[in-house]
């Protein structure tokens, strides 16, 4: 575990400043601040395991119970039935018993609060003079992970900024130590130890944040290096912001617009969205960037003409009104889900490093590939639910929508994201022939899920719920409630906090 390893790394690191030639006074401010940066973190108090090193410094404190000054902490700890730690207002306190005598252990304060980034660059300046490489790439690794994750920041003199770190000596000093040991990542090291990656510095489009990796994980470059990294990168970022909405709308837009779909006005930057009626079903194609991903996320939609009756109300522009809801990519054929355009992450790459040519050729492919919607997901989708949907029984359709096929995998031919909207259709089709017994067997086991769950969702409660209380009370011309899917579920769940 990653806390047993920061526990064992500031135990060395306090043995190694006890060793070391450090002044006195020095040694215990490093080794206070080293016991202040363990409490940072879910760690158990080892002074201990290091007592006499810690007494030897001044820095922990042992007292006789009966001498000790807090009145509080001399009552508790005279009166104790055993041995172990005391609550004390003024930090953690331990109780031994060292034959008949009663010994009060704890910390002394620091005469002074000694910076993180000081901190780690006068510890890991003792590994590197020590020869201590396992030491070194250990501390170096619990700086740099939590810089990323936040735990240190500015207050500690560690910025999350490439110009704030460039500024700090002592970072300096630390990146110099780096580049001249060379950074080797230890095999299996702990989580919080770990050298991270270049590509864990999280979000694309947080250019901060990525070069303020390679600060760290690239000791050798140079601050203008890093500067002019950070500046072709922010050009990308905004090139594409400019040029992709005229790119989107010469290249995509305009074939879409002559296969019938017409645009929808999107408020939000970056992201497009298109409709188009056919046989009374409104189809749905929308699309928006995520520049953190480098992926131009397409996803499809339908409003079925059988629920939209069902429901009593005609097709809106709006998603969260659909009936189905999927990404694109898996419909678009298995050679283009399987080639470099589509990405990690589902998306259709859209490199902000690209020419602006090959941008419109990857937007050109696209645009080529979206026809085969037509027949792989709408019209097929509006065929299965006009009837043959409807022939296999609603609990294989539970089952696999709950538990996937062989491969693990929910087939896309399930259709529907929610169990209980998958119930719920099959409810009005028995209804719309007039099955009421079936109808009604159904909705017993929506009332049956209900109650089983220990925090109904806000569609649940506002959608679900009021439909089977009017069920109960003979009710049964009251329209089909909303489908359930996540984009439905943000959207009432957005209007339910506000």
């Amino acid at each position: 575990m990653s806390q047993h390893a920061i526990e064992e790394l500031i135990e060395r690191c306090i043995h190694l400043v006890d060793a070391s030639a450090v002044e006195r006074s020095r040694k215990a401010a490093l080794i206070h601040a080293l016991l202040r940066l363990q409490a940072r973190y879910d760690t158990n108090l080892t002074w201990l395991r290091m007592h006499s090193v810690l007494l030897r410094h001044g820095v922990l404190l042992r007292t006789r119970a009966e001498d000790v000054g807090d009145t509080a902490l001399r009552a508790h700890a005279l009166s104790a039935e055993a041995p172990g730690w005391l609550d004390h207002a003024h930090g953690p306190a331990y109780l031994a018993w060292e034959g008949d005598t009663r010994v009060v252990y704890r910390l002394t304060e620091p005469g002074t609060d000694m910076p993180l980034a000081e901190l780690f660059y006068q510890v890991l300046t003792l590994a590197d003079q020590s020869g201590d490489a396992s030491l070194f790439v250990d501390g170096y690794g619990l700086l740099v992970n939590g810089w990323l994750d936040e735990t240190f920041d500015a207050n500690d003199g560690i910025a999350a900024t490439l110009d704030g770190l460039l500024a700090s000596d002592a970072l300096q000093g630390i990146r110099a130590l780096a580049a001249r040991q060379g950074l080797k990542r230890r095999r299996n090291a702990p989580e919080d130890l770990a050298l991270p990656r270049l590509d864990d510095g999280g979000a694309a489009d947080d250019i901060e944040r990525a070069i303020g990796l390679r600060f760290f994980l690239q000791p050798k470059r140079t601050s203008a290096a890093l500067r002019a990294a950070r500046d072709k990168a922010r050009h990308r970022q905004a090139r594409v912001y400019a040029v992709l909405p005229q790119l989107i709308d010469r290249h995509l837009g305009a074939s879409l617009r002559a296969a019938g779909w017409s645009p929808v006005a999107v408020a939000v930057p970056l992201q497009w969205h298109w409709i188009r009626d056919v046989d009374g079903n409104r189809q749905h194609l929308w699309a928006s960037y995520d520049a953190s991903l480098g992926e131009l996320m397409v996803q499809v939609g339908l409003q079925h003409a059988r629920l939209l009756a069902w429901q009593q109300r005609t097709a809106t522009t709006h998603l969260h009104d659909l009936h189905v809801v999927d990404g694109a990519a898996r419909f678009l054929g298995e050679d283009i889900l399987h080639s470099a355009d589509i990405g990690n992450y589902g998306g259709w790459v859209v490199n902000p490093a690209s020419s602006d040519a090959t941008l419109e050729a990857g937007l050109d492919r696209l645009a080529a590939a979206l026809p085969t919607l037509d027949a792989s997901y709408f019209g097929r989708i509006a065929t299965q639910l006009a009837g043959p949907w409807f022939e296999r029984p609603a609990d294989t359709w539970l089952q696999l929508l709950e538990t996937g096929d062989d491969t693990g995998a929910v087939p896309p031919t399930v259709v529907f994201a929610s169990p209980d909207s998958l119930l719920l259709a099959f409810v009005f089709f028995h209804l719309e022939r007039g099955h009421t017994t079936h109808a009604d067997a159904l909705v017993e086991q929506l009332r049956a899920r209900l109650a089983a769950r220990p925090r109904p969702s806000v569609w649940h409660r506002h959608a679900l719920a009021p439909f089977l209380q009017q069920w109960e009370q003979g009710a049964r011309s009251m329209p089909m409630p909303a489908v359930l899917h996540p984009l439905l579920l943000a959207h009432l769940r957005a209007n339910d906090s506000a």
